[in-house]
């Protein structure tokens, strides 16, 4: 690859990276020929143009934080095209609830901003607070909020993306009737960037909640705690979040056991009504209070409990089906008994239907690896059985490359097949990684 005709494409200072610390941009231990950092659409329109008459593998990245958790490992990467110095805030309309900005945007920079005005964006993905607006759209992330406010998709009014010959497209706008046909907005989030360069995002912004309330109801019995996270989410009440946390994955809270967490957003004297009906609904079981700052610390706790760990699994079902997939983790014993030293810890968002699976200390051995990608392969088949499905977030390479990320995604890679005919028939973008969600 020819370095020299990306200088002359981006000739501000820093902005083509050759040399580099191996674990910065490096996905299994296998680093691109460069990263890039554009300063704006043009130079990535730019950029796209050659490398798609070149024939070379871009893959568009924030900060760079998820390579590993997004890389399907069948090839290598020419070009990481990080949206870093693209983090203006272009407008904010307080009024009109909704913001315009670049794809670089950190969500801590756009929260920090929003409160000000006493307003967020409901959204709260697992991992870093680098994350940026580009990636958490791209790769569809979202943590417990979702159950109250929906996933990215539900927040995005509009968007600019650059495809892989270098056009521009406008999609959306500042208003929610601007959609008409076919609705390409919506399949952005989730597209892992197989559709072009994400630049600049509109979002549907909400007002802070004047009171916020967890309450913490914990048993022993996993069943029994799945049991109670089924009554609240049947009572007469709007929650932002009902979480299933297993014993261990908040070491600073106790006592010790599974338990469920409620999150309530709302006026004073709503969040005092919701909590009466969920005590209701459940009869006389003891919980615990946390409010204001200690709630919104508790789900920060769990929005980055675990992202370190060696495998990170994530399942998405129905809700009426969530307490028997968390008994079924049983069938995923084999990853700690067979290590001898494994330790297996879980999240599930109820209502959302999002099961979090964390698996520290995993055995280097080649006869471990290979029985647990067995074991994760029939478990996945047990999930999209019941009509589930399993995505390999994080794990060793090994694990990676026999299971893969999302396994068979049949009428759904079909789609997205016919669609990067249209938006990228060479296949520049991403060509190893399959769509999300």
């Amino acid at each position: 690859m020819d370095t020299n005709l990306l200088r002359k494409l981006l000739p501000g200072e820093e902005q083509v990276l050759e040399s580099f610390v191996e674990n910065d941009w490096s996905f299994y231990g296998r680093r691109p020929q460069a990263v890039l950092f554009p300063h704006c659409e043009e130079e990535i329109a730019s950029v796209l143009s050659l490398a798609n008459d070149k024939g070379w593998n871009c893959m568009p990245v924030g900060n760079g934080t998820w390579l590993e958790a997004c890389m399907n490992d069948y090839g290598n990467v020419d070009l990481l095209i990080s949206m870093r110095k693209m983090n203006n805030i272009i407008v904010h309309e307080p009024d009109n609830l909704f913001v315009e900005l670049e794809a670089g945007v950190t969500l801590k920079k756009l929260q920090e901003t929003l409160r000000s005005s006493k307003q967020w964006l409901p959204l709260d993905p697992p991992g870093a607070d680098s994350s940026t607006m580009g990636a958490i759209v791209a790769t569809s992330s979202c943590g417990a909020l979702q159950t109250g406010f929906g996933k990215p998709r539900d927040h995005i009014l509009g968007a600019t993306i650059i495809t892989a010959d270098g056009k521009t497209l406008n999609l959306g706008g500042k208003t929610v009737k601007n959609v008409a046909g076919f609705d390409l907005l919506k399949l952005l989030a989730g597209s892992w960037g197989r559709f072009g360069v994400i630049t600049k995002l509109i979002m549907r912004l909400h007002p802070l909640p004047e009171a916020d309330r967890t309450l913490l109801f914990s048993s022993k019995n996993q069943r029994e705690v799945a049991t109670m996270a089924h009554k609240i989410m049947h009572a007469p009440v709007t929650l932002q979040s009902i979480s299933i946390v297993s014993e261990g994955v908040l070491q600073n809270i106790k006592p010790k056991d599974t338990k469920v967490a409620v999150r309530i957003l709302e006026s004073q004297e709503a969040v005092d009504q919701v909590e009466t009906l969920i005590h209701e609904s459940l009869g006389s079981h003891p919980c615990e209070r946390l409010g204001g700052s200690e709630s919104e610390a508790f789900f920060e706790g769990l929005k980055n409990a675990h992202m370190d760990s060696d495998i990170v699994i994530r399942i998405k079902s129905l809700p009426s089906i969530m307490k028997t997939l968390i008994e079924q983790l049983a069938n995923l014993q084999t990853l700690m008994e067979d290590s001898g030293k494994s330790l297996m810890e879980f999240i599930a968002h109820y209502e959302s239907g999002t099961l979090l699976v964390f698996v520290d200390k995993s055995s280097t051995e080649e006869a471990w690896l290979d029985r647990a990608a067995a074991t994760l392969v029939d478990f996945r088949n047990q999930v999209e059985e019941r009509g589930g499905s399993l995505t390999l977030l994080i794990a060793p390479e090994v694990i990676m490359n026999q299971v893969t990320p999302w396994g068979p995604l049949k009428e759904v890679e079909t789609i997205f097949r016919g669609l990067e005919q249209v938006f990228d028939p060479n296949q520049i973008l991403s060509p190893y990684r399959r769509s999300g969600e």
